[in-house]
């Protein structure tokens, strides 16, 4: 697949499924930069005849609100960080097997790893170039970044 054609395919999963499960929108209009005080990356990697790494990363409060959206917890809860990560897990899980699916078809097995989360010790420059295909969107005024390195 072509390297547009794989960034347009991110972008069009990616927007999917956070409307279908979260009932989030990507707005047209992005913001110019990311904020926020705290920021998480949450990384699955796929394996079989083909292998990629696919990464998304967002601030703490949009992962509140995926949360929120994906598992119905409050986002004032003491427990919602916690549920955010998982929130942000269970995304990936999803994401990343409607990727693999339409990239690389339906004929070949592939395996998941567990995704795993990781705060951010500062706030990521989603414009950096760094090799792998971004799919950076705007959700409720949140900029969200989902990259593939393969």
């Amino acid at each position: 697949m072509m390297q547009e054609q794989k960034t347009a395919t991110l972008a069009t999963i990616f927007s999917e499924v956070l409307a279908n499960l979260a009932f989030m929108f990507t707005d047209e209009v992005a913001a110019d930069v990311a904020t926020g005080d705290l920021w998480l990356e949450t990384t699955i990697a796929y394996k079989g005849p083909h292998k990629g790494t696919l990464r998304f990363r967002c601030s703490s409060n949009f992962s509140i609100q995926l949360a929120a959206n994906l598992l119905g917890v409050d986002p004032k809860d003491d427990d919602a960080e916690e549920a955010a990560k998982d929130a942000a897990k269970e995304f990936m899980n999803i994401v990343c097997g409607q990727l693999v699916t339409a990239i690389h078809g339906t004929d070949d097995v592939f395996n998941l790893t567990i995704p795993e989360v990781r705060e951010l010790s500062e706030v990521p420059d989603l414009a950096a170039d760094d090799g792998s295909e971004s799919a950076t969107l705007c959700v409720d005024g949140n900029l969200i970044q989902l990259s593939l390195e393969a």
